[in-house]
């Protein structure tokens, strides 16, 4: 079993909802990180089981987050410092 971080309820409990419509078994719970006190704070953590490849494609789509995730988005490319001028003509 492998867990799946959110910063919101709402998204954790809608991949919760397609997780168990395509018969996955899920578990959802509040975890506290090192040195948070704040209940508020907490990460909601998702348990999945079985874990596989489907799995890794809704969180893809979700806003959830695996610790050491390395399969992680790459960076946006860098704007460009100056606007582009259209040429007239």
């Amino acid at each position: 079993m492998s867990a799946v971080y959110f910063d919101s309820d709402d998204d954790a409990i809608e991949l919760v909802a397609a997780l168990e419509t395509e018969g996955y078994t899920t578990t959802l719970e509040r975890e506290a990180f090192a040195g948070e006190e704040d209940w508020e704070d907490r990460a909601w953590v998702l348990l999945v089981e079985p874990f596989d490849a489907r799995v890794l494609e809704l969180i893809d789509a979700s806003d959830g987050w695996m610790p050491g995730d390395d399969r992680a988005p790459v960076a946006p490319p860098e704007l460009p410092q100056q606007p582009k001028r259209l040429k007239k003509g």
